[in-house]
């Protein structure tokens, strides 16, 4: 039920929007939120003569939403195997694109959970990629939020896969995390489908609100807009304009836009995924990896394997 989520994660702002109770919440009484931080309940009456009466949907409930939820957990430090610094031959020069490829070319995974924007309104929007050349065409992590992990049910039951890489922040991480330890029998479809969690560095996920202020302050449309770089060592958002040029305004300046569930996150790097991926706070060239897991030990083998 969702008492301990709406008590202790909802109406005390630590919710993270990952969308995983969305997907595993068994009676689909679950939605993604129109306008508020944290998800919607249904409320479904019944007719009884002339009277209704709103019916407890949650009762008798195995709670798979609170098993998933991440913010119900106390996360430990998470594990690191080896670190390295690695640069990506592919034409985006994405190394998360890197690992999804060489992963679904080795059949490490059969596809993935990414992340992609719509180009005219430069919303963040959840893809689901089983080929090279759908990888290839996605604009990856953008620090705009979607509760990327509500399209579980159709990467599974839709596209039929079994084997899943998702991509996402610590948040995400973490949520998947909570379902592959989970014991709950509901969740156990999810916890045999996530096959490997990539992880991204992130240092918090904004609201559309803040693509609103772009395109204010530098009278632009947002199909102009390419692509979002958080550069914390000047702290400046980096804009890129379809064009080539760049843009920039202060981080202190947007901090406004930045999701409320954020400021209760302390996992910058992405602790509880298989691998980790990220820039922030990195000096030299090229993009810093974690392996935290063997499973991400393969994945990053497999990339290197790639000519």
């Amino acid at each position: 039920m969702v008492y301990r989520l709406k008590k202790d994660v909802w109406y005390v702002g630590r919710c993270c929007e990952c969308g995983a109770c969305i997907s595993t919440c068994s009676k689909n009484i679950l939605r993604s939120p129109r306008d508020g931080d944290h998800p919607e309940l249904e409320v479904r009456e019944k007719r009884i003569g002339s009277s209704h009466i709103v019916v407890d949907t949650c009762f008798f409930c195995e709670k798979p939403c609170e098993d998933s939820c991440p913010r119900l957990r106390e996360w430990e430090k998470g594990q690191i195997l080896h670190t390295v610094t690695v640069t990506s031959r592919l034409p985006d020069t994405s190394i998360v694109n890197a690992l999804l490829i060489a992963s679904i070319r080795r059949k490490l995974v059969d596809g993935a959970v990414t992340w992609d924007i719509d180009r005219e309104t430069f919303k963040p929007i959840p893809k689901i990629v089983t080929r090279e050349e759908e990888i290839l065409t996605t604009s990856g992590y953008q620090y705009l939020w979607h509760p990327i992990l509500e399209v579980l049910n159709d990467a599974i039951y839709k596209k039929g896969l079994k084997k899943i890489a998702v991509v996402g922040p610590p948040c995400i991480a973490q949520a998947v995390k909570a379902i592959r330890t989970s014991n709950n029998n509901k969740l156990k479809v999810y916890k045999n489908s996530i096959y490997l969690m990539i992880g991204v560095f992130c240092e918090g996920a904004y609201t559309q609100q803040l693509v609103q202020e772009i395109v204010d302050r530098f009278d632009i449309n947002p199909y102009e807009l390419n692509r979002l770089i958080m550069d914390i060592k000047n702290k400046v958002l980096r804009i890129v304009m379809q064009e080539g040029l760049m843009k920039g305004i202060p981080l202190p300046e947007i901090r406004r836009y930045m999701k409320q569930g954020c400021a209760r996150c302390t996992d910058f790097t992405a602790e509880c995924a298989d691998i980790s991926v990220g820039t922030i706070g990195l000096e030299e060239k090229g993009t810093m990896v974690i392996v935290r897991t063997p499973l991400g030990e393969r994945s990053l083998k497999y990339a290197f394997m790639e000519k």
